[in-house]
């Protein structure tokens, strides 16, 4: 037991640290949004029991999904993966609608589970783009055969003209 120099009660050291954590943990839950009660959902996975007096591994393991919330890529097998907010909420909906057998010990089960999701992402921005390069080069030769439509497009005597020319030309080139 601690006491206050200021008032002179006496508390508890962890009681303290415990306050400080949680107090941290509700300033970093705006990060996750609406999906708050999820995220805790998964953190309770890890088997933390008391929740109460395990506030700084719960506060460990929501900065590294904050972090994860925030730069919208994570790494697997030396690589670096990206993956928007929504594949990281759905990937925490799968791990924690999950019933494990024993409690998580890492994020890697999460980790699995977002790689199959980034990599969809993936292809979906790929065809997506894909597709509006496509439309893109349409435009393009839309353009281009509008183009060519309005240069044919002539009067009977700016054909007749034309016709001339060719002519002159042809015959200079027999000659």
């Amino acid at each position: 037991m601690i006491r206050c120099p200021k008032c002179n009660t006496k508390f508890d050291y962890r009681e303290a640290v415990m306050d400080e954590d949680w107090q941290s943990i509700i300033t970093l839950l705006p990060v996750f949004g609406t999906h708050g009660k999820l995220v805790f959902e998964y953190v309770e996975k890890f088997g933390i029991k008391p929740l109460s007096m395990k506030s700084s591994k719960v506060l460990r393991l929501l900065r590294q999904i904050a972090k994860l919330f925030e730069k919208g890529s994570f790494e697997w097998r030396k690589n670096t993966k990206s993956i928007s907010k929504s594949g990281i909420v759905e990937a925490l909906e799968i791990v924690s609608n999950k019933n494990f057998d024993t409690s998580l010990e890492n994020h890697n089960y999460l980790k699995k589970v977002m790689v199959g999701i980034a990599e969809r992402e993936a292809k979906e921005k790929s065809a997506r783009a894909e597709r509006e390069l496509r439309k893109s080069e349409v435009r393009g030769q839309r353009s281009d055969v509008k183009n060519q439509k309005e240069e044919w497009e002539m009067t009977t005597g700016e054909f007749k003209e034309r016709l001339g020319k060719l002519a002159g030309q042809m015959k200079r080139i027999d000659d």
